[in-house]
């Protein structure tokens, strides 16, 4: 196991004496919120809590700022980083009733094996960080997962296959200007990914370990070249179909690199395209609740620096719809009753007029 070191019937027949009257149609009522729950309600910072809910009567659930649309009865995991007020809307034809917890997120003991990094002043971003673990069985290469959740659900750097100089002492530098920002706590992991003789091996993850980019002004100034614009970063229930992605113009830019993948690193690629104008338009569909990642680099005139990796997650899968079972109508018995008494008094009359007529 990788040590790392740091320097997520019956029926009866019934024939009525008058016309039956129209039923006075029924008021829907509003949905109910059986429970909402949140175990626990205080947490320190990196645990995790769950979220159940348990909702009748209602059309669209969604619990804000998380999920856009969820099943009327479930639960989840997350892992709050600061104090949190999570709502829950149940919605139908007669309008919508409320219901939130509050979660309390308490600062981790920083005196026992919390560790912190530098910050810049001026950009509210990390200093270069160290990372260093122990060789594994004469490994070469490995992999650098940085996350901001213990869960690794939402990873924010993946170094792919990486070979440090030399192997005996594996270490990483996270280059200075990141996007790790001030006072948040990260999480980051290492696995061997190639031995000595070249082949290509996968260890299990080492144990998770934290750090803190220490305090600072909160990030104010943007990341030189192209801005990201839409979909905002990190941004959760995204629809899962015909995306619109837009970034700002690069100077005297006329035509750019645009990159979609479905991990960090950007190397499990769904789209490398070259477009002309600041926009793209991805007219696939994604899977619901997964996270995407993506990026833009100018190319012509002149190559620039790659933009800052944004992600974005899928909405959650939306309920199927309510099959509408079609039904013959059904003939009610006394009407089948009264039709048969008018046959024979039919055929009674016809037989008395003839005998009338013989006579």
């Amino acid at each position: 196991m990788l040590i790392p070191l740091l320097i997520l019937t019956a029926s009866c027949i019934i024939i009525p004496d008058e016309p039956a009257q129209p039923a006075t149609p029924t008021a829907i009522p509003p949905p109910i919120i059986n429970y909402f729950t949140a175990d626990p309600e205080t947490i320190e910072s990196g645990d995790a809590i769950t979220l159940s809910w348990n909702v009748s009567d209602a059309k669209k659930v969604t619990i804000q700022p998380i999920l856009s649309n969820v099943e009327l009865i479930g639960n989840t995991q997350l892992y709050p980083a600061t104090s949190t007020a999570y709502t829950l809307i149940a919605t139908n034809e007669a309008g919508s009733t409320t219901s939130f917890v509050n979660i309390t997120v308490k600062p981790s003991d920083t005196s026992s094996d919390q560790k912190f990094v530098g910050v810049d002043p001026v950009t509210g971003r990390n200093q270069d960080i160290g990372f260093k673990w122990e060789q594994l069985c004469l490994s070469t290469a490995y992999q650098v997962q940085i996350a901001k959740d213990p869960g690794f659900t939402l990873i924010v750097f993946d170094s792919g296959i990486y070979a440090p100089d030399p192997s005996t002492s594996p270490a990483m530098l996270y280059p200075a200007g990141g996007i790790l920002e001030a006072g948040h706590t990260y999480y980051w992991r290492a696995r061997v990914r190639q031995a000595a003789t070249g082949q290509i091996i996968t260890s299990p993850w080492s144990e998770t370990q934290s750090f803190t980019v220490s305090a600072g002004y909160p990030v104010t100034s943007s990341y030189q070249g192209i801005q990201l614009l839409s979909p905002v970063n990190s941004c959760c229930g995204y629809p899962a179909k015909s995306v619109p992605f837009t970034w700002t113009p690069y100077k005297e830019t006329t035509k750019y690199r645009f990159t979609l993948a479905r991990d960090a690193g950007l190397t499990d690629i769904i789209i490398l395209t070259e477009v002309t104008t600041t926009s793209y338009s991805y007219e696939g569909t994604f899977e619901y609740n997964t996270n995407y990642f993506w990026q833009v680099m100018a190319l012509e005139p002149a190559p620039s620096d790659a933009s800052a990796v944004f992600s974005f997650t899928t909405e959650v899968e939306p309920l199927p719809a309510a099959k509408t079972v079609e039904t013959t109508p059904v003939t009610p018995v006394w009407v089948w009753v009264v039709i048969g008494i008018g046959a024979i008094l039919i055929v009674a009359v016809i037989t008395l007029i003839f005998m009338a007529k013989r006579t």
